[in-house]
């Protein structure tokens, strides 16, 4: 959208500098130079634009990784305590399977995500 919005400023910036041109009734030598400038500016901010987009894009993912990967962990976690607290006696055994089953249903969706939340390596040519 930034891209679009600074295209269609240039492109009026450009109609100005065209309109400027052809009412004047005196050549302006610097008319050239005014044009190239502002379409420069305009490629530049859209680039700038579109780099910031990609770079707040990467950081999100990477924000949704570390939090899957926490979540990975903190499931992990869970099923050693279950398999302690069984180990021990203090949960019935139908509890247990239970609670195993949902944990386990949920370290393969975090997996699941996890697996699609990686950055796709590019390969070399």
């Amino acid at each position: 959208m930034r891209v679009f919005i600074t295209l269609v400023a240039s492109v009026h910036i450009l109609g100005v500098t065209a309109l400027a041109q052809t009412t004047q009734g005196i050549p302006n030598p610097m008319a050239t130079h005014t044009v190239a400038i502002v379409v420069i500016t305009a490629a530049f901010l859209a680039w700038a634009a579109s780099y910031s987009l990609q770079v707040m894009q990467e950081r999100t993912r990477k924000k949704d990784r570390e939090l899957l990967g926490r979540r990975r962990e903190a499931v992990l976690d869970s099923i050693t305590a279950l398999e302690i607290s069984r180990e021990s006696g203090t949960i019935s055994e139908d509890r247990y399977k239970r609670r195993k089953k949902e944990l386990r249903s949920e370290l393969a969706r975090v997996l699941e995500r996890l697996r699609s939340a990686q950055p796709v390596s590019k390969k070399p040519a």
